[in-house]
């Protein structure tokens, strides 16, 4: 199972597309992938689409509205692997911009734990204040071409995951702007496909 979290002002229904690739070309390694996308909980302050927090600024260090998340969140994950009778072994989280600082943000406080985590073009603004013995890998993506989120803010994110014991793959996308190519969802695919090997 693949949760996608999506973006600030977008819905689930923006990394649905990034389903029926990623299940064809991991199903050649004999993977059935399950994806999900739920939307975020609230609507973004301009009326367009939804967010995880609110983006205080443009600084997204909302650590209130990061807390507040957290039970839903965990709660959502536990009735969906119920749901599916999916193992958190078999469980990745894949988040993209403020997904991908949501996911980062909360990561020791979920509940499971995952097997991995996903971060495309997203970022580290509020570092964990908690720990958690388990210390699933990450794999990082971000376009160097960025110009809404900095490739930057990918590189500080694994500098600290990498100095808190996190096992963490960064790849800097050239050319790539504020969104997700196919050599990403290539680099995605391999990652997942050597994760769930390992974990069979």
């Amino acid at each position: 199972m693949l949760v996608c979290l999506h973006g600030f002002g977008a819905d689930g229904n923006d990394l649905l597309s990034l389903a029926s690739p990623l299940q064809a070309a991991l199903a050649a390694s004999g993977v059935v992938l399950g994806v999900a996308c739920p939307h975020a909980p609230t609507p973004t302050p301009m009326g367009q689409g939804r967010q995880w927090f609110r983006d205080m600024g443009w600084k997204f260090n909302d650590r209130e509205g990061l807390a507040q998340l957290l039970p839903s969140l965990n709660s959502y994950l536990q009735e969906l692997q119920a749901a599916h009778e999916i193992s958190p072994a078999n469980t990745v989280l894949l988040g993209f911009s403020q997904g991908a600082m949501t996911l980062l943000g909360l990561l020791p406080s979920l509940q499971p734990q995952p097997a991995g985590v996903v971060a495309l073009c997203g970022a580290l603004t509020m570092p964990p204040a908690t720990s958690n013995p388990i210390k699933p890998p990450i794999l990082l993506i971000h376009g160097t071409d960025d110009d809404i989120l900095p490739a930057d803010a990918s590189v500080q994110a694994a500098s600290w995951l990498e100095g808190a014991g996190y096992p963490c793959q960064l790849h800097l996308q050239p050319g790539l702007g504020h969104g997700i190519d196919a050599a990403t969802l290539a680099q995605v695919v391999v990652w997942l496909g050597e994760l769930w090997a390992k974990a069979a």
